[in-house]
């Protein structure tokens, strides 16, 4: 008779206690490992198939973040969440750019809540094996793509056009509705916004997009650092990074070539697309206007793309 090989969950964070209540938590349905170390925490990911990570971020050894960098670059098929207890916006912003974490979870979690994120991102983690992800780094970047750069400040739309030069279509759109018109008439594959434009925050419209077209890679660029709004936008957006402004050329460009070769990643993988899952907003507004903004959409795709969407979702 064969025996069914329980999803594997490695769990990491200085406190026992933690690792003690999320063990008797989850080891019914999954084969729990779990340190108190990163470097520990490392040398079991060396030594067994980890499909999913779950770090604390303030940790004695290791840093959470760093510890995630080190999976991203190293296990990349593993999926990663970052579990905290502190209002901390730096480690946020880090643990999208560096980690490119699945979900941002704060302390205390709601048990229900962390198991139904687990079991996404287990059931996600499975899908990944029947690929094999190369590590670090990515692949060649895509050419030839459209960006659309969403911000009042045309330095940062010049900025883009002149990193990414001759080989991709650039285009610039300060306000929300003028975007949404760019997203559901033509294939646009990365989105570079501000989250506050002339018409309002674009933080639903960047929400809603990665519902309606999974493999749109969204960069934020913004002055606006909070932990709440950065964490949302991790767990239902997807958000590829989180860049803050005043503008740094340098790592916009190094942020832009990551992110191309993410899309051409995912153009070369269909799986990875049909492994994008969002976590639905709680919020009555946000889901009124996130229905207003898909049913704007539809029907600019209805007169331009006979009904059908572009082909990048």
């Amino acid at each position: 008779m064969t025996i069914a090989i329980k999803p594997r969950i490695l769990l990491v964070d200085d406190e026992e206690r933690i690792l003690r209540t999320l063990t008797m938590l989850l080891r019914m349905q999954y084969q729990v490992f779990a340190t108190t170390d990163g470097y520990e925490a490392l040398k079991i990911m060396q030594k067994e198939k980890i499909h999913v990570l779950i770090s604390d971020q303030r940790m004695p050894t290791m840093v959470g973040t760093e510890l995630l960098r080190h999976a991203r670059e190293r296990h990349p098929n593993t999926i990663r969440i970052l579990l905290t207890g502190y209002a901390d916006v730096d480690a946020a912003v880090d643990s999208v750019n560096e980690g490119e974490i699945f979900r941002y979870i704060n302390k205390p979690w709601g048990p229900k809540e962390l198991r139904d994120t687990i079991a996404d991102a287990v059931a996600i983690a499975l899908k990944l094996e029947q690929v094999n992800i190369p590590s670090f780094p990515l692949p060649t970047p895509a050419k030839g793509i459209n960006c659309l750069v969403l911000d009042e400040d045309v330095s940062v739309y010049e900025t883009v056009r002149d990193i990414l030069g001759d080989q991709h279509h650039v285009l610039w759109r300060t306000t929300i509705a003028s975007a949404l018109t760019v997203l559901a008439s033509q294939s646009v594959a990365v989105l570079v916004t501000e989250l506050q434009v002339a018409d309002g925050d674009a933080s639903v419209m960047i929400k809603t997009l990665k519902q309606e077209y999974p493999a749109l890679l969204t960069i934020i660029n913004t002055s606006f650092k909070d932990t709440q709004r950065v964490a949302q936008l991790i767990n239902q957006a997807q958000v590829y990074r989180y860049l803050p402004k005043p503008l740094r050329k340098g790592l916009l460009a190094k942020s832009l070539e990551s992110t191309l070769s993410r899309y051409k990643q995912l153009q070369d993988l269909p799986v990875l697309k049909e492994v994008i899952k969002v976590e639905q907003s709680s919020d009555v507004q946000e889901k009124a206007v996130s229905s207003k903004i898909a049913d704007y959409l539809a029907k600019i795709r209805a007169k331009g793309f006979g009904g059908s969407k572009p082909a990048l979702a």
